[in-house]
């Protein structure tokens, strides 16, 4: 056996193949040594690229999750929550244009393509502690089934997962702008129209948990359908926690 096809046990010293993630001598767990071997660094530009397939290509998501699993990083998270932030603060000059006038003025494109860059400053904040809150739920239910990867590594793939809300962001505000407001914005307040909007999430969070599923099957080296289990559940509970109570009672 090569040494490039086997891994030295730091617990019995002998080598093992190269794949396992038990040494067949001792038992001991070698899963951070073998991902190690296939951890590369990634470039700034690949980053984006990551950040681009989780958006537009749901038919790769198990190769791209598969990919970030087992070579996550936590900057192309950040980046994408960025984005997110940027795509949800454009809902708000959106709104704000369209309660004071129907009609878009040349004058007003400016502000609505500038003024989210840095709402979204602010946005961050909020994104960063949902990322996070998050991504330690599922890290903690992850190692109680027998999880193999580091909370480090759930940030990054929590973070890549959340892509599918930049899309559906762009879209609502285009209907906005295009078609117009799916609510009489005159006549609701600005936070009403943002609770109602929140809604034509859902579809986008079904594939919010179909990324972070295949990233943590791949990571955590868990069932893919406990793995799936395990982002539908935390999702459900966000949208119960704080989407509904705040649209239903704009609803009915």
């Amino acid at each position: 056996m090569s040494e490039s096809e086997s891994h030295v046990c730091p617990n019995c010293s002998e080598r093992s193949p190269a794949g396992y993630i038990l040494c067949p001598y001792c038992g001991y767990d070698l899963t951070k040594i073998v991902r190690a071997t296939y951890r590369v660094r990634i470039t700034f530009r690949e980053k984006l690229s990551r950040i681009w397939r989780s958006l537009y290509d749901p038919r790769k998501s198990k190769r791209l999750f598969g990919e970030i699993g087992v070579n996550p990083d936590r900057l192309g998270a950040f980046i994408t929550l960025y984005f997110l932030s940027v795509a949800y603060s454009m809902r708000l000059p959106v709104l704000v244009l369209k309660r004071a006038d129907d009609s878009w003025y040349l004058i007003q494109i400016p502000y609505l393509l500038i003024a989210p860059w840095f709402i979204a400053f602010a946005m961050i904040l909020l994104a960063l502690f949902s990322w996070v809150m998050i991504s330690i739920v599922i890290w903690l239910i992850a190692k109680t089934l027998g999880g193999k990867a580091g909370y480090r590594d759930t940030l990054g793939i929590v973070g890549y997962s959340l892509g599918p809300l930049i899309t559906g962001s762009f879209l609502i505000n285009i209907i906005i702008i295009v078609i117009g407001p799916p609510i009489n914005t005159i006549t609701t307040t600005t936070w009403e129209s943002f609770a109602l909007f929140d809604l034509f999430y859902l579809p986008f969070f079904v594939l919010v948990v179909y990324h972070c599923g295949n990233g943590i099957h791949k990571a955590h080296l868990l069932n893919e359908y406990f793995s799936y289990g395990i982002g539908a559940a935390v999702i459900l509970f966000y949208i119960v926690l704080f989407v509904l109570p705040a649209a239903l009672p704009v609803l009915f």
